[in-house]
């Protein structure tokens, strides 16, 4: 490596060095600077104890040649011990200063990923690379992170430790410092070159390591659990976690043998260094060119020395690796100010929603999910969208509002152009794969507009107007019961209720725009047939964009749009687009015949939906 791109690492080292104490200084300053002050005092108390080594050896050995030094050795020796007492004290104080500041660092570190990620753009979560770095920088905030500022100061620690090593030899054995030194080499080198090794492992298993963490959830979730018993899965998730494993172990171990020759080498070249300061410790001390006393405690610090040689190219190489996961911690933390930011202030009106032309691709397809889309949303309406899955209904929907943004077209809100928060402000959306938040059905209902979470009114009225309240009725708690009943005292509901409290938090947010992906999958006829039969007097003076593949649930829809392979074919109410007689009325004559007893009409090669 050149001059030039060694002092480009050492830069690019030193800036990763001072991110990772400045995580920690944010984390709690008042405890980075007592840890630190701790090893500080821990390394003179290391030295006083070798200087106090020294006045024993001198007293005893006095004593020997008849120069009796008995009250000189007891003194040392008090010494000795009072500060082997004070550097143990200090060493369990720190401990618990640095579990304290590993938990405020893992806090902080965490924070900024969850709030990074929390700031992507959704259209990352279509992209493996996104899930490793979100898993890269995961890890580093779990464990580097909180890791990195404890190595820094094992590292000044042993470095101050070998200072004072250095001060006593240079005034019993100075010509010792130069085997010491080229003993340190070999170790160091190899250290080095483990650092880059060791994260390209890392990163090389990611996936894999994704991969683990998902099969395990398979495993011992609650909500899986159910279906691998039923098919019997449990035993072929099992061999592919292990699987996993198996491939972790294997390029840990293979990593391992590939290193482990050339660190037995460097620390043979190293201690065989230490032995030949020993050998000319003895022949010195032989001839009379050193005392026994200073012989004795020179050794003493070339016993203390060598180890911490050791322990320095390990955290070398530890920090190696840490610094490289705090380099991807950097990169995706990169201008997070603080937490995500509040949720914007839903708007009450719209006398308009257009979209024009408006075409997406997803990451790595051949085809366009939206491809040259127009459509026209007012208050008071309802549109229904139609068709074969895949045909680009969810993502139409995830345009419209704001969650994507097209590649190409343009999206009007009274007239005039509007961003992606503006989009988002002005709608709420019931999704088909909603979440089910493992909290109480207050807060499940009150997350619509989380700006409103204590209005217990406006949750009443969400509840009731989705039907909510008399599942509460019977439940222990009410609107407080836990929902989840892998927590203490949580109870769990059918899907159709479920769906229900989806729909009750869609109610919540009154935003003027309402998007119903399959609203009624879960429920059951009546409730299917209620909701839609009262659907204009729920969502009176909204917009409401309906997603669904039960065609009796649309056919009182202002506007069906029918759309394929992304693009919109037919557009109309329902009897418009049963005179046409094309897609829409043979999609409804093949599902109104499962109803009939005359077999199903004819089809163009058209799946049922």
């Amino acid at each position: 490596m050149t001059i030039k791109g060694r002092w480009r690492r050492f830069t690019e080292m030193r800036r990763l060095l001072t991110f990772g104490v400045i995580l920690g200084w944010r984390a709690d300053r008042r405890r980075v600077a007592s840890v630190l002050f701790l090893q500080i005092l821990q390394s003179i108390g290391l030295g006083g104890m070798i200087v106090g080594g020294h006045g024993v050896a001198d007293g005893l050995l006095g004593s020997a040649h008849g120069h009796a030094d008995i009250p000189r050795a007891g003194i040392s020796a008090l010494v000795v011990m009072t500060l082997v007492f004070v550097n143990s004290a200090l060493n369990l104080i720190g401990f618990i200063h640095q579990c304290v500041l590993r938990a405020a660092i893992e806090r902080d570190a965490v924070e900024r990923v969850t709030a990074a990620t929390a700031r992507a753009d959704l259209l990352e979560f279509e992209r493996p690379g996104f899930h490793d770095t979100v898993r890269i920088a995961l890890t580093a905030a779990q464990i580097h992170a909180p890791n990195l500022p404890f190595t820094v100061m094992t590292a000044t620690r042993t470095a101050l430790t070998l200072v004072t090593v250095v001060i006593a030899l240079i005034a019993m054995a100075w010509w010792l410092l130069p085997l010491l030194l080229v003993a340190a080499i070999p170790s160091i080198r190899v250290a080095l070159l483990q650092q880059r090794a060791h994260f390209d492992l890392q990163r090389s298993l990611t996936e894999n390591q994704r991969t683990a963490g998902y099969l395990t959830q398979l495993l011992t979730g609650r909500e899986e659990a159910k279906e691998l018993r039923a098919f019997g899965l449990g035993r072929t998730f099992f061999d592919r976690l292990t699987a996993c494993y198996d491939r972790t172990l294997n390029a840990e171990i293979a990593f391992r043998r590939r290193f482990l020759w050339k660190e037995i080498r460097a620390r043979l070249a190293g201690h065989a260094m230490a032995a030949a300061a020993v050998g000319g410790l003895i022949i010195a001390t032989a001839s009379g060119v050193i005392g026994t006393a200073a012989a004795l405690t020179a050794l003493g610090g070339l016993l203390i020395g060598v180890p911490q040689g050791i322990t320095l190219t390990s955290v070398l190489r530890a920090s190696g690796d840490s610094l490289r996961h705090l380099d991807a911690l950097r990169a995706f933390t990169a201008g997070v100010g603080g937490p995500p930011p509040p949720p914007s202030v839903t708007r009450r009106s719209f006398d308009s929603l257009r979209a024009r032309r408006l075409s997406f691709t997803y990451p790595g397809a051949d085809r366009p999910a939206v491809d040259g889309v127009s459509i026209d949303l007012r208050p008071g309406e309802v549109v229904a969208l139609v068709g074969e899955n895949g045909s680009g209904k969810t993502t139409l929907t995830k345009l419209l509002t704001g969650l994507y943004a097209p590649a190409s077209g343009e999206l009007l809100v009274d007239g005039g152009p509007v961003s992606a928060a503006g989009l988002r402000a002005l709608s709420t959306v019931l999704f088909q794969d909603y979440l089910r938040y493992k909290l109480s059905v207050a807060e499940n209902i009150a997350l619509g507009d989380p700006a409103f979470l204590g209005d217990r009114g406006r949750i009443l009225d969400a509840a009731r107007r989705a039907g909510v309240a008399p599942i509460v009725a019977n439940l222990p708690g009410r609107y407080d019961a836990l929902l989840g009943s892998e927590f203490t005292g949580g109870t769990d509901l059918s899907l159709g209720q479920w769906q229900r409290v989806a729909l009750a938090r869609a109610f919540f947010r009154q935003a003027p725009l309402v998007v119903l992906d399959e609203p009624t999958a879960a429920m059951d006829a009546h409730a299917e047939a209620d909701l839609f039969a009262r659907m204009r007097e729920l969502f009176a003076d909204r917009a409401v964009l309906l997603i669904s593949h039960r065609f009796s649930s649309v056919r009182t829809a202002d506007r069906i749009h029918v759309l394929r392979r992304g693009k919109v074919v037919e557009v109309g109410t329902h009897d418009e687009l049963m005179a046409a007689d094309g897609t829409y009325a043979e999609f409804f004559r093949l599902q109104a015949a499962a109803y009939l007893d005359d077999p199903a009409p004819q089809s163009r090669s058209i799946k049922p939906v």
